[in-house]
């Protein structure tokens, strides 16, 4: 096995991990508890999962499909829950 091959096996694994944290966010929205806490909970899942999907994305190999699909989801849970989090905070403060 060549250098090459170790780090295109180690960057599949890291495209797969960002699908697979893009799905955990997703999966966040709905076990997440209801109220502040969880919404806040909701972001900072979305918030890490973006993070870790991004970094995956800028990385060669033949899954970064998944990467970029990851990367997505949880694209879409941190704009979703950071609205949902700033109106219940808008309503918790007034």
């Amino acid at each position: 096995m060549s250098k090459a091959d170790g780090a295109s096996a180690r960057s599949s694994g890291r495209h797969l991990g960002a699908l697979l944290a893009g799905t955990a966010a997703m999966a966040a929205v709905v076990l997440a508890p209801a109220g502040l806490v969880g919404d806040l909970a909701v972001l900072a899942a979305g918030v890490s999962a973006l993070l870790f999907a991004w970094e995956a994305a800028t990385r060669p190999g033949p899954l970064r499909w998944a990467a970029i699909s990851g990367a997505l989801l949880a694209g879409l849970v941190t704009v979703a829950a950071g609205g949902i989090f700033l109106v219940e905070l808008a309503r918790a403060l007034s």
